[in-house]
């Protein structure tokens, strides 16, 4: 992992440790299904010597990553061959269409940082204790199972480009689930500058996700909810009839761009396309994409426990793993960052006015003004 020279005015170039949590997901692995570290050195949790600690689910999950793996590779195989013999980074009118279709790995670090620029001189230079405390106590927990987060080296990394974003986005400062946000952005580009750069950038375009009212995510969760009236009536109806809105089921979605939520070559495979595409259309097509083909299991259910459960199941289910086909479908999505822009408005306005009765039904009527019903903490686990 390439650093900076320096360390950021005030970040302590030695973080505290701490004790590493239990892995949160089986999905980071993205390697072939008989080895036991990936490239970006996440741990197979299936090896044999692991196994045996295992109950029978993971023996399952193992069965459904080597089926998909069968089928997967190739397509990446495939893709590798058609950026080497087009090569659309020199041609801007291909190279969306080819970044949709997949990036191939060794690439995908100078697709990242295509449209990526300099973060420019901090906001701040001491950032508040309580944030360094907040970030310290988090590191630890990012990702326990990669070999490269575990070394202090680059644990140390990682707090300083956390470090950055709170000198530069002051708003923000710290909120967790930033954390493995930019674990996996360090992971993919090595190096903490270029990582720093990239996380400051994407943190800016929505900082209002991030704010203590979480404004912007609960205008966000809203306006899926508002599309999904249109688009899958039912689910709105079971959202309704539980009095529960979406911000409480997905707000991790959107909060942590599906890391720690969906497996790891489906997240990779969303940001190369919300990265170069700089804007959030893709959360909004992913997000309607997974519920739409899980709205019958959605709209069956009849608590607030049994829907939260098929919610984890989705996550976990073969749209979710199968990520080149999850692209495809996504993209077929009536959904547009204009259409986006413009149910915003509408709801920022209808905030202004002091409109705010049904939050399920007239876009009109939703009210903004409210608090968050749970905790970030909340949200995120």
């Amino acid at each position: 992992m390439a650093s900076d020279t320096t360390p950021a005015q005030g970040c302590p170039t030695t973080l505290r440790r701490g004790h590493s949590s239990s892995m949160t997901t089986t999905w980071h692995f993205t390697g072939p299904p008989g080895g036991e570290v990936d490239d970006l050195g996440f741990e197979c949790p299936w090896s044999d010597d692991k196994l045996d600690e295992c109950d029978k689910t993971a023996e399952e999950m193992r069965k459904d990553y080597t089926k998909f793996w069968a089928d997967y590779f190739p397509i990446v195989i495939r893709r590798r061959k058609r950026w080497e013999k087009a090569d659309p980074r020199r041609n801007p009118s291909t190279l969306q269409r080819f970044i949709y279709k997949g990036v191939p790995a060794p690439l995908r670090k100078e697709i990242w940082l295509r449209n990526c620029a300099p973060r420019g001189a901090p906001r701040v230079v001491n950032v508040p204790e309580s944030v360094v405390e907040a970030i310290r106590l988090d590191l630890p927990r990012t990702f326990p199972n990669n070999q490269y987060l575990r070394s202090e080296r680059v644990r140390n990394a990682l707090g300083r480009v956390l470090y950055s974003l709170a000198q530069h986005v002051p708003s923000v400062g710290y909120c967790q689930g930033l954390n493995f946000v930019a674990g996996l952005i360090l992971l993919v580009l090595k190096d903490e500058s270029k990582a720093s750069d990239l996380l400051v950038q994407i943190v800016r375009q929505r900082q209002d996700y991030y704010n203590e009212s979480m404004s912007g995510l609960q205008r966000d969760t809203k306006v899926l909810q508002w599309i999904l009236t249109k688009e899958c009536p039912e689910v709105v109806r079971t959202l309704k009839a539980l009095d529960v809105g979406l911000d409480l089921i997905i707000g991790k979605w959107f909060l942590c761009w599906f890391a720690e939520v969906l497996p790891l070559e489906t997240v990779l495979r969303i940001w190369d396309c919300m990265i170069y595409d700089g804007n959030d259309v893709w959360l909004f097509r992913v997000c309607l994409c997974l519920i739409r083909a899980n709205r019958r299991q959605i709209g069956a259910s009849k608590t607030l426990d049994q829907l939260i459960r098929v919610f984890g199941d989705i996550t976990r289910s073969r749209k979710a793993l199968y990520c080149h086909q999850l692209i495809e479908s996504a993209k077929l999505e009536r959904v547009s960052q204009k259409m986006i822009d413009e149910l915003r408005s509408r709801f920022v306005a209808a905030t202004m006015d002091g409109g705010g009765v049904d939050t399920t039904t007239d876009v009109d009527d939703l009210d903004l003004s409210r608090k968050p019903r749970l905790s970030l903490s909340r949200l995120l686990h």
